[in-house]
């Protein structure tokens, strides 16, 4: 088996055993939901916050150099 076969094959593998012991992990918790839901909310905050950081560009636009405004200085000369 080549590797370039390999990972699209193991990849949605690897997320249905994820998920599926998730929902073992939380059938065996259901007892203490309330901090199961807790866990999941930490969870959830964690993985949008990587999100946020994984979608911003790399180069975000600085006041400085090409932004369209001209450079001025505030002493006026033969004042």
């Amino acid at each position: 088996m080549s590797m370039a076969f390999a990972l699209p094959v193991a990849l949605p593998v690897a997320e249905a055993a994820a998920f599926t012991a998730g929902c073992a992990l939380i059938h065996a918790l259901r007892q203490r939901a309330d901090g199961v839901t807790v866990a999941l909310a930490g969870i959830v905050a964690i993985l949008v916050l990587l999100l946020g950081i994984a979608c911003t560009p790399e180069a975000l636009p600085t006041a400085q150099g090409d932004g369209g405004v001209e450079e001025t200085s505030l002493v006026q000369p033969g004042y």
